[in-house]
């Protein structure tokens, strides 16, 4: 029994037999007092019918002595009245019916209150006449008695219903409410929600608990902030460049990885600013860390979210640009770029103007799946850069295709979808989806023991007997912010698939989807009418939404909640952004970014990825790693402590080539 259960209810029942004392005590002194006025009443009225039938004894009138008695007996609530003359030993007797009482029957055998006998010797002078005696019904005291009962019990009922709602109400606000902010603050420091610190208790016992729960809480959360800075800082150490804080070498030449295994167009920009190696080979080190801060900042400001950008080298910095938001054609890719290069030329001249160094670029175009490794292609950023250098405009292009240098009047022999501008694609998928030409494939997610997670699903589109994966088209409907018109289609694709089949389902959420209120609202409104797969569709929402739409993210977040749905982070840790976002949200599940568990082996990736995996577990949230290839790999970051694995080598082989299809 709980502690302000067994305080309410034994206060009430003392207050019960407190009541139920004064009661007692109460009736019983009625009692007592019905009975002594019946008493002076019987005194009074044989007084009072003595001095009447004196003189008539005297006189030996008998006719008058029962006249008077009459009159005074007759009507009243008197039993028995009996005068006996003593001159020749007659009597005169008088016996009266009792009258009807309202009283019950088991109140007046429970509640004894006797007839009260009284007798007196009546006199004149010296000389003795007779005794008369009179004997009293109960009856008008057990009235009394009874309505006075009544009275009291009401009175009590009422006492005691105001009296236990007064100390519901006290121990509500000095044990209860005190208790059930422990409790709460106690479930919120285990989930690890902090929130405020506990007011201060009305009771006086309870506010050194309230304190040491609140200093509690405090180097609890003074923990996990550590945690959380010491885990961004192992990550900007492992990939991010101190001076630019861009990403640096390592993470670069992952992303260059992805960039040449990715089955689409896209463009690699290099620049090279030889001012910061001059400043550096003439030791002006800070002054040449301040030009690549600036020069970070600015390629920062001018490129899109979607774009990777990296510091190469001292003097060396990368974009990389998916091809749809490349320039439509070359010469306006070869205007965008020489813009970009006078910008840094001007930041250049105001850093250091004393080492005037051209600033060159050079722009490298890949059309689809290339066969390049990342160290030819390093090779053929040197060569670009090498043409460049010799150019009148400090700027060179090359295009490659499978692996291959070729000139642009080769383009036209480019696959078509290659050749789709951003409007196309957005026009292909909106008429794919009025007619139904767009389909599910899945991948499953494994725990360690290989047992299935979840599985994510991937949207394949069907256009004349071809069929082209998501990270084609996405990338044009992102760029012009139309992404919830398909995030909605698959939503309620995956909604008539779940009514079809157990099994649980992860959805992608596109960031400009977040930020449309529009397809919040509608899918608050369909959440609600399919209660039934709460349990079953899980959303995955990408860390940059929680980061730069954390408002909207948010409300999101906020409407799932309410419907019982649940959510995870897709590439978590991918920002140098604090990951102390966490402690706002309470996701089921957190995907590490593959930069971290691409090659878990290297003993840097390897300290920010236990130190990502640690803020995770912390805080009771399962980590999966996406994009695992081999038992090698698999075996590390299961020793380091991922719980959940996605990737060809975990795959179910039925689940090869994206996994199955449905339509």
């Amino acid at each position: 029994m709980s502690l302000y259960r067994q305080l309410f209810l034994g206060l009430s029942l003392l207050f019960l037999m407190l009541l139920a004392g004064i009661a007692f005590s109460q009736f019983t002194t009625t009692r007592s007092y019905l009975v002594e006025q019946q008493t002076i009443e019987i005194n009074n009225a044989i007084h009072a019918v003595g001095l009447a039938i004196t003189p008539y004894l005297e006189e030996n009138d008998t006719v008058a002595i029962e006249s008077v008695i009459n009159a005074m007996f007759d009507g009243s609530l008197y039993q028995k009245v009996t005068l006996k003359l003593l001159e020749d030993n007659s009597a005169i007797e008088r016996a009266y019916p009792s009258q009807a009482s309202d009283v019950p029957h088991w109140f007046q055998q429970w509640v004894s209150i006797p007839a009260i006998t009284r007798q007196n010797t009546l006199t004149s002078g010296w000389l003795q006449y007779g005794t008369i005696t009179v004997t009293s019904y109960p009856t008008l005291a057990y009235s009394k008695l009874w309505l006075s009962s009544w009275q009291l019990l009401t009175t009590f009922i009422l006492g005691f219903v105001i009296g236990v709602f007064a100390l519901k109400l006290l121990l509500d606000h000095f044990v209860k409410k005190p208790l059930r902010q422990f409790q709460q603050k106690a479930h919120a420091i285990a989930d690890k929600h902090f929130g405020h610190p506990l007011p201060t208790p009305p009771t006086k016992e309870f506010i050194p608990l309230a304190d040491a729960f609140n200093q509690m809480s405090a180097k609890i959360e003074q923990y996990f902030n550590q945690q959380a800075q010491e885990a961004d800082l192992l990550r900007k150490r492992a990939y991010q460049d101190p001076e630019s804080g861009l990403n640096n070498r390592r993470r670069l030449l992952l992303h260059m990885e992805d960039w040449l295994e990715q089955d689409a167009a896209g463009t690699l920009v290099i620049i090279k600013l030889e001012a910061i190696s001059r400043l550096r080979n003439q030791k002006h080190f800070k002054q040449a860390a301040k030009l690549a801060e600036k020069i970070g900042h600015h390629l920062r400001a001018s490129i899109l979210q979607q774009h990777k950008l990296g510091r190469l080298s001292h003097s060396e910095f990368v974009i990389l640009r998916p091809e749809h938001d490349a320039p439509n054609d070359q010469e306006q890719e070869r205007n965008v770029v020489l813009n970009l290069l006078d910008q840094l030329s001007h930041i250049q001249a105001s850093c250091s103007p004393e080492i005037l160094q051209p600033i060159v670029g050079g722009i490298i175009t890949k059309h689809t799946q290339s066969s390049l490794t990342v160290s030819e292609l390093l090779a053929q950023c040197d060569n670009v850069l090498s043409k460049a250098l010799h150019s009148p405009q400090r700027l060179a292009v090359v295009h490659h295709q499978n692996g291959t240098q070729f000139s642009p009047s080769q383009e036209m022999h480019q696959p078509e979808h290659l050749l789709w501008g951003k409007q196309q694609w957005f026009e292909l998928c909106k008429s794919a989806i009025d007619n139904d030409n767009i389909t599910l494939s899945f991948q499953t997610a494994r725990d360690s023991e290989h047992h299935p997670l979840h599985q994510e699903v991937f949207a394949v589109l069907k256009h004349h007997e071809h069929c082209y994966c998501a990270h084609l088209f996405i990338p044009a409907l992102t760029a012009l912010t139309q992404t919830a018109i398909l995030d909605r289609y698959i939503i309620r694709k995956a909604a008539h698939y779940l009514s079809l089949h157990q099994t649980f389902l992860a959805i992608n959420i596109a960031p400009t989807s977040i930020t449309d209120t529009g397809f919040i609202q509608w899918l608050d409104i369909f959440l609600a009418e399919h209660p039934v797969i709460s349990q079953q569709l899980i959303f995955e929402l990408p860390e940059i939404a929680f980061l730069e739409d954390s408002a909207q993210t948010r409300l999101l977040c906020l409407v799932l909640d309410k419907h019982r749905f649940t959510y995870g982070i897709d590439h978590f840790g991918h920002h140098f952004d604090s990951v102390g976002y966490l402690r706002q949200f309470n996701p089921q599940y957190v995907k590490i970014d593959t930069d971290f568990t691409r090659q878990p082996d290297d003993e840097v990736q390897q300290d920010a990825l236990r130190a990502l995996i640690q803020t995770a577990h912390h805080r009771n949230i399962k980590t999966i790693a996406t994009r695992v290839e081999h038992q090698p790999q698999y075996l590390v970051l299961k020793n380091l402590g991922i719980m959940g694995f996605q990737g060809h080598y975990i795959t179910d082989p039925k689940e090869a080539n994206h996994g199955r299809s449905t339509s």
